[in-house]
């Protein structure tokens, strides 16, 4: 089980979206800003995803099957404490919203659809920066667009 970023080439991003033409747009944008990307359709997937292979960060979907976004970011932040998670989402309540924040995603990582998919790239592009200065994590991110 890996705990430890990935460190070797650019970022690798898991994405965990159900919607198959979201996920998609996603996926193009990061991978055309020189991240590596894997989406997986729910959060049961995501988890096995991140059990399987190392990750620098994770934009997920809150309302997704099998496993929700929230139930995501729960097993994130047991087990890979400090991983950068963006939630990008058109359906967050305001209880999950909340949620999410005592869970400690960023204020700044809580994105909307579809106006969140313009803050996407900074906003993790500003996690993994901040991230990159822990001992030990990794420094080489994309240039910035």
């Amino acid at each position: 089980m890996p705990d430890e970023p990935a460190r070797e080439g650019p970022p690798r991003v898991l994405v965990a979206e159900d919607e198959e033409a979201v996920a998609l747009l996603i996926d193009l944008d990061l991978s055309e800003s020189g991240y590596r990307v894997t989406c997986a359709p729910d959060g049961a997937v995501a988890a096995a995803e991140l059990e399987s292979q190392p990750f620098d960060a994770v934009v997920t979907d809150v309302r997704m099957p099998n496993l929700d976004g929230v139930g995501l970011v729960r097993k994130i932040v047991a087990t890979w404490p400090g991983m950068p998670i963006v939630v990008l989402s058109g359906y967050m309540t305001e209880e999950q919203n909340r949620t999410l924040l005592s869970l400690g995603v960023q204020p700044e990582a809580l994105l909307e659809k579809p106006d969140g998919f313009r803050h996407l790239r900074s906003t993790l592009e500003g996690l993994l920066a901040s991230r990159a200065g822990a001992p030990g994590v990794r420094r080489n991110l994309p240039p910035a667009c």
